[in-house]
């Protein structure tokens, strides 16, 4: 569907570098932490900025240059960018209005949309009477009443708490099935629970593409420190540890050479679970291990690692 061929872009003082992505007609993640180009490269799909170099092909046709009103992409940003003086219903059909859309079909359209978005409620409300999730709601609703080709989502639910948070995603992946997302976030969660593809994007370099999987094997150290997991490196061997495929327990005198031997350098209680620190040989090794387990900070524990990836 969506293809990025060598795409470049020098953007202030970042730099995207040769990004090649070959995009099914899906849920695309593009996962990465702050500052990593991935708005820069749903703007260059959108059109808002063109690339310094390489091309963009939507279905097998060259777009690199064509205008932004011409490639009928559904953009959301990361602020919604609604019309504060416009009520929801009108801030819906500006789209429309400006493509000199029949008055019926605006008002079909809208209705539409809003019933399954479930905003039906809100249509007469000005958008700084709406909350977090209303107000995403109504953007998407904007970009939907258009039929894009492929809807463009810029961190959806960063400014969500956690209860309306998974509200959306579940409406995320209902709007996934009508129509093709690219969505932007840093949101391991949202790209597990989303994503039918995964890009992993790090200082402008695509780094890793694939499915969920790629949380499971991450390739280099880079995309390692990333997803959060331990990076260790014993004998010339390096190898990537999640934290909670370590085994961690009280030192024992019996304990064998399977066991490595530290001390707990700090501890986090969340009751149901821990995230205990450990100090081996000046190398601190995260875990996470059961609520019940009775290690504390200072203790001298045995750990066991459950999986190791190697990585480059």
């Amino acid at each position: 569907m969506l293809k990025l061929e060598k795409l470049c872009k020098s953007w202030k003082e970042f730099q995207l570098k040769s990004v090649n992505l070959d995009i099914d007609d899906n849920y695309c993640i593009l996962l990465g932490p702050s500052g990593a180009g991935k708005s820069v490269i749903i703007q260059c799909i959108t059109g808002i900025l063109k690339p310094d170099s390489g091309r963009i092909y939507f279905d097998g046709e060259d777009i690199t240059d064509i205008p932004p009103e011409k490639r009928n992409f559904g953009y959301v940003p990361q602020n919604y960018a609604l019309f504060p003086h416009m009520n929801v219903y009108n801030n819906i059909a500006y789209g429309m209005k400006l493509r000199k859309c029949p008055k019926l079909e605006i008002e079909k359209k809208i209705t539409e949309i809003a019933e399954f978005l479930k905003i039906t409620h809100i249509l007469n409300r000005k958008p700084t009477t709406l909350s977090g999730g209303e107000q995403q709601r109504v953007a998407i609703a904007r970009a939907l009443v258009l039929d894009p080709k492929i809807l463009l989502l810029d961190e959806p639910t960063s400014a969500l708490d956690t209860n309306i948070k998974e509200n959306v995603i579940s409406e995320l992946k209902r709007i996934g099935e009508l129509v093709p997302i690219i969505h932007i976030t840093h949101d391991f969660v949202e790209a597990k629970t989303l994503g039918n593809q995964i890009a992993i994007l790090i200082n402008g370099e695509l780094n890793d593409f694939g499915d969920s999987e790629i949380f499971k094997t991450p390739k280099n150290e880079k995309i390692a420190n990333f997803l959060g997991y331990n990076v260790i490196t014993e004998e010339k061997e390096s190898f990537a540890v999640a934290p909670e495929e370590i085994f961690v327990k009280k030192h024992d005198d019996t304990d064998n050479g399977e066991y490595i031997k530290g001390k707990v350098e700090s501890l986090v209680d969340f009751g149901y679970y821990k995230k205990v620190s450990v100090n081996i040989n000046e190398t601190v090794v995260k875990t996470i291990t059961d609520g019940e387990n009775p290690v504390n900070v200072g203790d001298i524990v045995s750990i066991k690692y459950k999986r190791k990836v190697p990585i480059n």
